[in-house]
């Protein structure tokens, strides 16, 4: 794992989310677009009372729910799809 550039780097200087989330130009847009089959195939589910996204940190009443059966909003299991292929609560692999 260490060979990987990428895990490299992560274990080196950390992960920073709102760094991550945030991407210069039309750049996040095109991941986000890239993304958007995986995401509009989840199913669209009520969360829980008192759901708060992992993502964001906010509240919502409904979002769409990945196969480990998390929910989260649309646009922020997009967002992080863009960088890492698992649910952000558990590790699941979501990426088919």
């Amino acid at each position: 794992m260490a060979s990987n550039p990428f895990w490299s780097s992560l274990i080196i200087t950390g992960f920073d989310l709102d760094e991550a989330l945030t991407l210069p130009g039309n750049l996040s847009q095109q991941i986000t677009d890239s993304n958007s089959t995986i995401v509009a195939d989840m199913p669209t589910a009520l969360a829980p009372v008192d759901a708060v996204c992992a993502v964001c940190m906010e509240g919502f009443q409904s979002g769409k729910k990945v196969p480990c059966g998390h929910v989260y909003h649309e646009a922020c299991i997009s967002s992080w799809l863009s960088y890492c292929h698992s649910c952000p609560l558990c590790r699941c692999d979501i990426s088919s």
